[in-house]
């Protein structure tokens, strides 16, 4: 996804909106400290990390849209469906 991208929402109706702006790997990250054995109702202390492991989402981009009804948004980069590529 680039600059002069024009993309729509993936889920949904809308209208096809213009990119602005990419901010590159704005959210998430790629791995976390995870516990792999907790009972429900216990509480959770920082010594009890099992692994390191991958999140689901990963890093994604936040992207700056003009969109033609309602103005200017960020939007998730997972969110969004290039529909025309610039050149």
């Amino acid at each position: 996804m680039n600059i002069g991208d024009l993309v729509k929402m993936r889920v949904g109706y809308s209208e096809p909106g213009f990119v602005l702006r990419v901010d590159k790997q704005f959210y998430g990250a790629n791995t976390a400290y995870k516990i792999s054995r907790v009972e429900r109702g216990k509480c959770i202390r920082s010594n009890m990390v099992d692994f390191i492991g991958v999140t689901a989402d990963g890093i994604r981009d936040r992207v700056l849209v003009l969109w033609p009804d309602a103005g200017y948004s960020y939007e998730e980069s997972t969110a969004l469906e290039v529909i025309s590529e610039s050149w």
